[in-house]
């Protein structure tokens, strides 16, 4: 097997198995409420005296806060390219949801990772799992 053979192999793998979509499939039937952001990718931007920027890849700031968990929040969200996200009503909620999400990814990680060990063990090559998170637009901060 190949590398990209690999690639191609995880790719499809996770998308039959079927991806689950942040925060859709982390939000635990909590009440939400929709909040517009731009149908964009966000990035986390500059932190200065504690304070986090969620800006546009060109550079926009679109949201300031002075948690970073809440950044990544809008972050993860923003994956899908989607104008509006859903926010739980009670923010306290939110740590809860992004941990559960990164779980999830840090999941896929390890997975791949035995996976590419055991497929080529004895290579120095780049681990090729942000290859095949990017393929499937999932982020991990």
């Amino acid at each position: 097997m190949t590398r990209k053979e690999f690639v191609d192999y995880w790719k499809s793998k996770l998308l039959s198995e079927g991806i689950k979509i942040f925060p859709d499939d982390f939000l635990d039937n909590f009440a939400t409420i929709e909040k517009k952001i731009p149908a964009q990718t966000l990035i986390l931007g500059s932190e200065l005296f504690g304070s986090y920027e969620v800006i546009t890849t060109s550079g926009e700031i679109i949201f300031q806060t002075e948690d970073f968990i809440e950044a990544k929040y809008y972050v993860y969200s923003s994956q899908q390219r989607k104008s509006e996200i859903k926010i739980p009503v009670d923010k306290n909620l939110i740590p809860q949801i992004v941990k559960k999400y990164e779980q999830y990814i840090d999941n896929i990680i390890t997975e791949v990772t035995k996976e590419l060990k055991k497929t080529f063990p004895d290579t120095k090559e780049i681990n090729p799992v942000s290859e095949i998170l990017k393929a499937l637009n999932l982020v991990r901060y």
